[in-house]
């Protein structure tokens, strides 16, 4: 019997040890790529597929721009990570364009390399540091196929560190919009693993430091708050749900500290029975100010880029 129990033990030990091995496989979002279910034409848009390379490497980023009559300006929209592309599902990416586009917004929408219909990398997603130069190839295209608009930018949770990442190496964003950022992607890690695997705490740890040290995933390359520090001063507007149980408004306040033309914006937690309490798990609230509160979103993102981008010149 005591034989049988150690034999037992090492077996489970065995299992635990090539869960924490394997696991981490599933951080790595170039392995499988969430399809496209949706186009702006479901949502009445104009638009055109559109290619284009980032600055750093010869690959191909796909996406779409929605132009409009008498643009204000061109809005880039920056997805998340995890499971997302260009349609931003689970936000309600399209929709928000919609609206976007209503105000005199021309929107660029567009997957980020390693995500929907972009090239991978070898070393897949770097929470924002190699994908900021996918943004700054966004703003080159958009200098060719939108000439004379001023460029503004709207991205949720890596998105948004994305912007600001990109926002540190090129001048030509005029004003930011994060939703739900983190100011370093090891703050939000345990909570993101937790959010989608279910797995147990005690686990969470392991699995984490077997994705930076065994897969080399680039959780230390997500230090947004670093970046935030090099933007020259730029209007940046910082939302955030105050029930975030993925990133707290911690990390908006963070970086709001280092970035002195910027605003933070912390939108009111839904009720205990509201359905996005149950329909989301552990992802709660995160990157759903806008599905929240549509009209009051728009209005004030809206605003703040009016604001920002000061009086029409054109």
């Amino acid at each position: 019997m005591l034989r049988w129990s150690a034999r037992a033990g090492a077996v489970a030990v065995a299992v635990v040890v090539a869960f924490v091995l394997l696991a981490p496989f599933g951080m790595r979002p170039n392995a499988a790529h969430l399809p496209l279910t949706e186009t702006p034409a479901d949502y009445g848009l104009r638009y055109e597929a559109v290619t284009f390379a980032p600055p750093d490497r010869p690959i191909t980023l796909r996406g779409w721009w929605m132009p409009v009559a008498n643009a204000r300006a061109a809005m880039i929209l920056v997805h998340g990570g995890g499971d997302d592309n260009r349609t931003q599902p689970f936000q309600n990416g399209l929709a928000l364009a919609r609206d976007l586009a209503a105000h005199g917004f021309g929107v660029l929408a567009f997957d980020l390399r390693n995500y929907g219909e972009s090239d991978t990398t070898p070393e897949g997603v770097t929470f924002g540091d190699l994908e900021a130069y996918d943004v700054v190839g966004a703003v080159d295209l958009l200098a060719r196929i939108a000439p004379g608009l001023p460029v503004v930018g709207l991205g949720c949770s890596m998105g948004g560190a994305t912007l600001v990442q990109a926002a540190a190496r090129d001048s030509r964003l005029r004003v930011l919009v994060t939703d739900s950022v983190f100011a370093d992607a090891w703050d939000v890690a345990p909570s993101f693993v937790r959010a989608s695997s279910n797995l147990p705490e005690f686990l969470v740890g392991p699995v984490l430091w077997s994705a930076a040290h065994v897969h080399g995933v680039g959780l230390d390359r997500g230090k947004t708050v670093e970046a935030a520090r090099r933007v020259t001063p730029r209007p940046i507007l910082l939302i955030h749900n105050e029930a975030d149980p993925i990133a707290a408004p911690t990390e908006s306040w963070a970086l709001a500290s280092v970035m002195p033309r910027s605003e933070t914006w912390i939108t009111p937690a839904p009720p205990a029975d509201h359905p996005l309490r149950w329909q989301n798990g552990r992802w709660g609230t995160h990157c759903q100010s806008y599905k929240l509160d549509p009209d009051g979103y728009v209005t004030q993102v809206t605003a703040f880029l009016n604001r920002g981008l000061g009086p029409p010149t054109r």
